[in-house]
């Protein structure tokens, strides 16, 4: 996008500010401005070693989820999304604990998993034991056969922590519109699965918050982020939010925006979804309060004509020409035919303005 602007208008003074809302490039959005790379050895959503790429600042870091028990290109089996497991995640945060960071980020997007947080309990200490007093196995089927569970060791690594869960959805764990009904299916699970997966939610839900005094925290907004594992997260005592506005202040994003005269921000698609936390729309809502009014630039856009957003405009590149959507080449181009008419339209006699 930078280049997009310098390449339009020479005159105009631009400032580049890579953003996040808790999904992929989280961890690469920090890095980027300045905070430390750290890797810790852990386990992925398949119980395979390897090692996950955290940012560091100071005593603050961030665990992104997606690059621990992510989605990615995956095409998961049924069978795969009913086993996945957010452990590796909890391995991560107790050995983030264990090395005394006190302010830890968990930034949810992009996950494989709808395992209640279920395996990040367990890294922690949870105890989850059946009917009979054994220890139940990772994802659905343990979350089926789950009778009791102890979350008081995982409660007490977290006790001394600031634990922010950013949430790049607004869902619920369970209910209508919960994790399983609304994302267990581009995770591999067919429609039996789902029924399962938003039963075993339900109980679990059931079993563990009368224990901390958390009732209901499994209908709270973003508690299904990451297939309930904000709502683990939040039985612990950590906060829900959403991830747009975590990653803006966390990268001070409104010294950037604040004075300029235009903000332009972009995402591949835009939809119903984005309005739920996405972070183009928590940069808008954030330029909005600040007096600058914000264009986003898309691939396609397919919000209904009467959706409520913090835009100025919005430009589909797909309107201009469909084939961009497998044109790199073209979308680089469209994309700087759009700028141009972007700052020509809004900045048409300023210079050294900040877009």
């Amino acid at each position: 996008m930078l280049a997009a602007v310098q390449a339009s208008a020479s005159a105009v003074v631009a400032d580049s500010l890579p953003i996040a809302d808790g999904g992929d490039g989280s961890v690469a959005t920090a890095l980027s401005r300045g905070w430390a790379e750290m890797v810790l050895p852990t386990t992925d959503v398949a119980g395979v070693p390897i090692g996950a790429q955290v940012a560091v600042n100071d005593r603050h870091a961030i665990i992104e989820v997606a690059s621990i028990c992510g989605l990615g290109a995956r095409r998961p089996t049924v069978a795969q999304a009913a086993d996945a497991s957010t452990r590796g995640v909890g391995v991560v945060l107790r050995k983030l604990a264990d090395r005394g960071f006190t302010d830890i980020t968990l930034a949810l997007g992009g996950s494989a998993t709808t395992d209640g947080g279920s395996g990040l309990l367990r890294a922690l200490g949870a105890v989850m034991l059946d009917a009979r007093g054994e220890p139940v196995g990772e994802g659905l089927d343990g979350l089926r056969a789950c009778a009791t569970v102890d979350v008081s060791a995982a409660a007490d690594v977290i006790a001394g922590l600031s634990l922010t869960l950013a949430c790049d959805v607004d869902t619920p764990m369970v209910g209508p519109d919960g994790s399983a009904e609304m994302f267990a299916r581009q995770k591999g699970a067919d429609d039996y699965t789902v029924g399962l997966m938003s039963q075993a939610l339900e109980r679990f839900a059931a079993i563990v918050e009368p224990q901390v005094d958390r009732e209901g925290t499994s209908g709270l907004a973003g508690s299904g982020a990451a297939g309930g594992l904000a709502w683990a997260g939040a039985v612990l005592g950590g906060r829900i939010r959403s991830g747009g506005d975590v990653f803006l202040e966390l990268l001070d994003a409104e010294s950037v925006i604040r004075g300029a005269s235009l903000v332009i921000t972009g995402e591949g698609c835009l939809d119903e979804q984005s309005l739920r936390g996405k972070a183009p729309v928590a940069v808008a809502a954030m330029a909005a309060r600040l007096g600058v009014p914000t264009i986003a630039i898309v691939g396609s856009n397919r919000l209904p004509a009467s959706a409520d957003h913090p835009f100025l405009s919005v430009v589909a590149l797909d309107r201009f020409d469909p084939s961009c959507a497998t044109d790199p080449v073209l979308t680089r181009t469209l994309l700087e035919r759009a700028t141009a008419r972007a700052i020509a339209a809004h900045l048409p006699t300023q210079t050294g303005a900040h877009p």
